[in-house]
């Protein structure tokens, strides 16, 4: 037994040991490598791309099909704490997601959202005016609607508008 116990102590002292060689490599490695960005620069060297997992697309799926089921973008005050805590996640890791899958970021994200259904709603009655979309489809103001719509859709929301009501009343005619 006292053989046994002295010869796991030597183990426990070997690893240690290895664990600090281990260490002081990887500190010496870092030191190098500090060394090396100090020299020359950050701005010479190539950017690395983040690595993106089937996990975060099954996230950012996730986060896709929140906002499509349940509509959260409706509520003025709707925020990226809101969607991590409704998909189980943090909001760094869910922003870094969003911002990787879509290429937008998460307020950007939450507005493009908000277009599509004012597009929607535009296309179910068409007698709503341009503020109504633009309460009705969650926005903070007019002017944000406004932004958010020329920057999805390429256009003003009023000559989109004009545009989708010339077609229907030409399909209307035509019928």
């Amino acid at each position: 037994m006292n053989l046994l116990s002295l010869f796991l102590a030597f183990l426990l002292v070997l690893a240690v040991a290895a664990g600090l060689i281990l260490l002081k490599h990887l500190h010496k490695k870092e030191a190098q490598l500090k060394s090396v960005l100090e020299k020359s620069g950050a701005e010479d060297l190539p950017s690395i791309p983040c690595e993106m997992s089937a996990i975060d697309q099954l996230l950012y799926d996730r986060c896709c099909r929140y906002m499509t089921e349940h509509r959260p973008f409706l509520v003025e005050s709707f925020s990226l704490q809101d969607l991590a805590n409704a998909v189980y996640t943090n909001k760094g890791y869910l922003s870094k997601t969003i911002n990787h899958f879509s290429g937008r970021n998460f307020r950007q994200y939450v507005n493009y959202y908000r277009v599509m259904y004012a597009m929607e709603l535009y296309r179910n009655n068409m007698s709503l005016r341009i503020s109504d979309l633009s309460q009705l489809s969650g926005f903070h103001s007019t002017t944000s609607f406004f932004q958010s719509f020329k920057n999805v859709m390429g256009e003003p929301p009023s000559h989109w508008c004009s545009r989708v009501r010339r077609k229907y009343l030409k399909a209307e005619k035509s019928d």
